[in-house]
This record gives C-alpha cells, structure tokens and sequence, in this order.
C-alpha cells in the first residue's frame, strides 16, 4: 500500500506475490505491472479485496488515518513498514523476508544495507560541517526540521538551517532563508520534475548557496521513500555536501 513498501518486498525477493498495490509504486519497472487499487489516501476496497491478499503491507506513517481505520476493519493482516531512522530498514527488511518465506534473501540485503550505511557514516560524518537548507516544495515554501531527512543530512556532516523549527515540514518564508545563509540549497526531482523552478533564488546572490551556484539537485525518490534505495539517496546527498565542502573548505 506504499511504494516503499513495494520496494522493499522486491528487495527480499518477494515481488511476484504483490497482488496489488498503489500509484507511484514504480520501482523496480517490474513494478508497474502490478494492479492498481488507490492511492496513499484512497483505496478502493472491493478491488482490494478481490485480490485475495492474505497480508496487507502499509507505511502507517505516511498513510491517512481514516484509510487505515477501514483497512483495520476489513479483517486482513496488516504490517508496518515505515520507519523514521536508515538503522531500521533492516529490522523491516528482514521482517517481510521471514513473512513471505524469504528469510536467507533477506538476511543477506539487510546485511549488505548495514555494511553500505556503515562506510557512508564513517566516510562523511565527520567532516567539516556545511549549513543546507532543504527545499521540499516551492509554493508554500517548505522545508524539514527533523526525521528521516534530518537524519540523512547530519550523516553526510551537513547541518539543517531550520533544524530547531517546531514542525517537521514547517513554512518558511524567502526572508527566514536570507537570514539563515545556507552554505548550499538542496532540492529534490521526481521523475525528471523538479520542484523548484517557481522559487527564482538568483535574485539573492547574498545567500552563499546562490554566489557560489550551489543550488543543487537531488533524486527525491531515492531520498523520500524510507526503501532499500535510500542508501543511493544518502550518497547523493553526500555527495552535493562534499561539493560545497570542497567550494569552502578546500578540502
């Protein structure tokens, strides 16, 4: 019921026994294949329940409430796959592996995940520290504060502008990033779209990000779905930190 979800249960070799599943689950492309039956916050039930499903895989945390409350009452097992930190997807790798009779498959990608996440912290961590502000959406302006995301930057030894906002995701406004000065702008493209061209930064060259042309793109869909692809959504991030380090530090 959630493209990571989908992901994550090709990852363990369990992908040919998705009866179903929602949009935007595209990946792997053998993905786009499985029947449709909603969205994140609309499924149609008796399609669901047509499918047969003898279990029903859902990232809660990213799920409306009232569909999750009429999943409960259709009377089909149901398991979480959502996690807030990269440590965790492991845990629920090698959950899904065991309940849909895959457990060396995946024992040996949880394994491979730790290791790969184990040289990414030991490599970036630690470096000098770079300020990033993150744009999540032009229009309102919104950014992170918190989370998976915050996790990923302070792995990749960068440090969040917005870090001490209330909200997860809060609004900022142009002149609260003027203030904040970040060292790099970070956005994130989803299938080739990225959602920051209606926010025209080179009007304020102030900013370093923008005088020093750091203003940045990332693969949202390796970064926002909390998958066994996040690893390569970390790495980018890395990445872009490491060049910005490069441009200040002369590393």
């Amino acid at each position: 019921m959630s493209p990571s979800s989908v992901e994550l249960l090709f990852a363990v070799g369990a992908g040919e026994q998705i009866v179903a599943t929602v949009e935007y689950a595209d990946y792997p492309p053998a993905a786009t294949q499985i029947p449709r039956v909603g969205r994140y916050n609309h499924i149609d039930m008796e399609a669901l329940l047509l499918s047969q499903p003898d279990l029903v895989v859902v990232a809660k945390a990213d799920t409306n409430a009232e569909l999750l409350q009429r999943l409960a009452l259709v009377g089909v097992p149901v398991i979480d796959s959502s996690v807030s930190q990269l440590e965790q997807i492991p845990v629920v790798l090698r959950q899904l592996a065991a309940i849909s009779g895959h457990k060396a498959q995946g024992e040996q990608v949880a394994e491979q995940f730790q290791l790969r996440l184990q040289q990414l912290l030991q490599r970036y961590q630690q470096r000098q520290p770079v300020t990033v502000f993150y744009q999540v959406w032009p229009e309102p302006l919104t950014t992170v504060a918190g989370g998976w995301i915050e996790q990923m930057l302070s792995s990749c030894g960068g440090s969040n502008v917005f870090a001490s906002a209330l909200a997860d995701y809060p609004q900022v406004s142009v002149e609260q990033v003027l203030v904040a000065a970040p060292q790099l702008i970070l956005k994130p493209t989803h299938q080739g779209f990225s959602n920051s061209e209606s926010q025209p930064w080179q009007q304020w060259p102030e900013i370093p990000a923008i005088k020093q042309q750091l203003q940045l793109t990332i693969d949202g869909d390796l970064v926002h779905r909390n998958g066994p692809r996040a690893l390569d959504g970390l790495a980018q991030i890395c990445q872009r930190i490491d060049q910005a380090r490069q441009v200040y530090y002369r590393e």
